[in-house]
Order: C-alpha cells, then structure tokens, then sequence
C-alpha cells in the first residue's frame, strides 16, 4: 500500500475510533437517565416479537421481520446519539409493517409491492374511507375496534408525521438535535416517547387486523400484550371475554 495511501486509512480508522467512542459514552449516559422508559419499550419490541411468532408462515411476516431489524437499528442509534437516523429507521419500521398489515388484505397490491411494482401509500393507509381505521376495514376485520378508530388513527398519524420531520430537516426539530454525538435528554425521551406510541399502535393494527384469523393456540402468544397494554378498551375486553365491568379508565 502506498505511503499516502497507508496514512489516509490511519486517519480514517482514528475519526472512526473517536466517534465510535463518543457513541459509546452516550449509551452509558441514555441507559442511566432512561432506564424506566428504556424498559417500557423493549417490553413492547418483546410483545412485537410475540406478534410475529403468533402470524407464522403468512406470506407478509418476511416484511414484518424486516421492520423489526429497522426498529433496532432506529434503536441502537437513538441510544448512541444518532438521533435523525434514529428517527428515519423509526419511520422506516411504522411504515413497512403498517403498510404490510393493510397490504395483506389487497393481495395483488401486496405482490406488486414486494415485487417493486408500486410503493406504499402512506394516504391509503390512513385514508378514512378505505384505509386500516376506516370504517368498511374496521367492519369486516373487527367490528369490536370501531370505537378506538379516531384515537388509533391519531397515534399512527402522529408518530409517522415526528419522525418525519426530523427527517427532512423541519427548523424546530434540527434545532433540538445536538451538532455533534453528545446526549440531549429532551430529544431522547422524545424518541423514545415515539417509539413507544409507535409500538403501541402497531399492537393494536395487528389485533385488528389478524386476531379472529389466529389459531387457540397463537392467540394465546398475543394476549397477554392485549391485556397488559390495552385492558383499559372495551374492544379488547371484548375480544378477550375479560368482565366490561373491570375496564380500567
């Protein structure tokens, strides 16, 4: 290797060196600060796992898992400070299992999708008169959800549009995110904030979606995420023949 050649890889490897050390003085320092928060949403991601497992072979679950690697990248880059990437693989992760869920009831779309025939729409899926919370979806896959319809969709709109704007650089989210890896405590909670309500959202487009369609057996996988995050609905209690007269407020 030549002389110049030797000495440009050196520096390269000692920026590397500097910055993979400032990201792991991050996770030291966001692991301390969040740890009940931290808790909070990898119970979720177990819960998601549990998602998974329960659907089995159904064709879509490959993009499911690959959601999942997205949300632990999103993951591993909030806790070392990278917080827009952070944001994007968040994004990237709500978007392709949603899009996956509501493209599982459209066969031939979802063929042309993993194909790379057409990309997902983001105003399909939310759209009022045919999207995952509209009313016929609701009607057809589980009736019992049509009074959480205006919240959940809410929460899925409002998760996917925060990641987004740090994405594209709107001016108040780029004037949270620090100008070189160093912990911002207010940004962290907001992601992981996210996360959580993204997880959270997305449990319930899966009960929506598949929870009739399941075996005895696989809905037994699920519902003990149901219970624990959702008991306070009169959609879930229902669904799971819990006592109405115990729903939480």
């Amino acid at each position: 290797m030549p002389q110049q050649s030797a000495e440009n890889a050196s520096s390269v490897e000692k920026a590397m060196l500097k910055l993979h050390k400032s990201c792991m003085e991050h996770i030291e320092l966001a692991a301390t600060e969040n740890e009940s928060e931290i808790n909070r949403v990898l119970h979720l991601e177990a819960d998601l796992a549990a998602w998974l497992e329960a659907l089995g072979e159904r064709p879509e679950v490959q993009q499911f898992q690959s959601a999942h690697r997205d949300f632990g990248l999103a993951f591993y880059a909030a806790m070392s400070g990278l917080y827009r990437q952070a944001f994007s693989s968040l994004r990237s992760f709500l978007e392709v299992t949603v899009g996956a869920i509501y493209l599982s009831s459209h066969e031939f779309k979802r063929r042309q999708w993993v194909s790379g025939e057409i990309d997902i729409s983001w105003k399909s899926i939310t759209s009022p008169e045919d999207g995952l919370y509209s009313a016929p979806f609701l009607k057809e896959f589980c009736p019992e959800a049509a009074s959480d319809q205006r919240d959940m969709l809410n929460s899925l709109k409002q998760a996917y549009r925060r990641c987004s704007e740090y994405i594209h650089g709107n001016v108040s989210t780029s004037q949270m995110l620090p100008p070189e890896i160093a912990y911002g405590d207010d940004i962290m909670k907001e992601w992981l904030t996210v996360a959580n309500s993204s997880l959270l959202v997305v449990i319930h487009c899966f009960m929506v979606r598949y929870y009739k369609d399941l075996s005895r057996e696989s809905k037994g996988i699920v519902e003990g995420s149901l219970e624990d995050h959702y008991s306070h609905l009169v959609s879930v209690r229902e669904l799971l023949d819990l006592p109405l007269e115990e729903k939480r407020s």
